[in-house]
């Protein structure tokens, strides 16, 4: 079972899970499920010590309101590890999770053994413009991320008639909202800077992805240098989830190496 750890990053509070032996590996979720420690992370686990922080204002961790920018949330991160006293990570990130990760390697791919995005989002990809999730009743939202509608329930929130539940909907969405409205999950910077990441990265993709589709991967791959993109037929936005020995499997196949070679 993974340890609860509390800190206080630069004087924001930060509440995350860890587990496993072997490399650091730093594992930044999405939107939705933070704090919950899945198949995926303990597969990982079995070769890798796991760090899985929730984000500021979601899953129940404490909002700061500092955090204006995805580039806020990018050195919220770096900060954190040097907090940990992380010199350098394989760092791995999920849709709104991948894009962080993204602009942190933007900033100090020298932090980085390597890098593996899975869907992220946060580039304008010409013919192709995200759906507006925030809109969305549950029904819709699950049809649209999942290819495999059973595997939202790995996600799913508490009890919808909580009180203490819909306020923690509405400030998760909040906190998500500040970072990504406008422009709508992306940065108008970030694409003609993916060119500055030297780390060796991975990009996991699932072929049935209706929020960021494999038109968006081949973008990824375009921008990254050397950037391999693996992808996973039975998937949609939530590879990980979906497939997670198989997306497990490829990301440590891929790290592994990168640890051996320093």
């Amino acid at each position: 079972m993974p340890s609860q750890h509390r800190l206080i990053v630069r004087e924001t509070p930060v509440e995350l899970l860890s587990d496993g032996t072997g490399p650091a590996l730093l594992f930044l979720h999405g939107a939705g499920g933070a704090g919950r420690w899945l198949p995926f992370h303990a597969e990982l686990a079995r070769r890798f010590t796991v760090y899985l922080p929730k984000h500021p204002g979601h899953g129940g961790a404490p909002a700061a309101e500092w955090i204006e920018h995805i580039s806020d949330l990018a050195f919220h991160y770096l900060d954190l590890l040097d907090e940990l006293k992380l010199d350098r990570v394989h760092l791995v990130g999920s849709s709104l999770g991948g894009w962080i990760a993204a602009e942190m390697a933007t900033m100090a791919s020298h932090r980085l053994k390597s890098l593996a995005l899975i869907a992220p989002v946060g580039i304008k990809v010409d013919g192709w413009i995200y759906p507006f999730l925030f809109a969305m009743e549950l029904p819709q939202l699950v049809a649209t991320v999942f290819h495999d509608q059973a595997k939202a329930l790995a996600l799913a929130p508490g009890d919808l008639t909580n009180i203490d539940t819909l306020a923690e909907l509405y400030r998760e969405r909040a906190a998500l909202a500040r970072v990504s409205w406008n422009p709508y999950l992306y940065n108008p910077l970030l694409r003609r800077r993916l060119g500055r990441i030297t780390a060796p990265t991975l990009l996991c993709w699932g072929e049935r992805d209706r929020v960021a589709p494999l038109l968006c991967a081949e973008a990824w791959a375009k921008e990254i240098p050397g950037a391999q993109l693996r992808t996973f037929a039975a998937s949609g936005h939530l590879p990980h989830l979906e497939e997670p020995e198989a997306v497990a499997a490829a990301v440590a196949d891929f790290c592994g190496p990168r640890e051996v070679a320093r």
